[in-house]
């Protein structure tokens, strides 16, 4: 039973051009059973994917206006 993975990542510019800051989130699937049909596998993942998507955006959210204002105390 062969399984693969598959991994999406977006990069991102966080505030002005010159400050050379970035963000990355990336999104993985793990542990696809290709002898499996794919969209079950696929649709029991989104719901948690999303839920964690919603998280993570939120708080990378707070953490880059603490970066931005100049909070030192927000290290991710």
């Amino acid at each position: 039973m062969a399984k693969v993975s598959m991994k999406l990542g977006f990069t991102f510019r966080v505030g002005d051009l010159q400050t050379n800051q970035y963000g990355r989130i990336d999104l993985s699937f793990d542990q696809i059973d290709t002898e499996l049909p794919l969209e079950p596998q696929l649709k029991d993942s989104q719901n948690a994917a999303e839920n964690i998507w919603k998280h993570l955006r939120e708080m990378v959210d707070t953490r880059i206006e603490d970066m931005l204002d100049g909070d030192s105390s927000s290290n991710v």
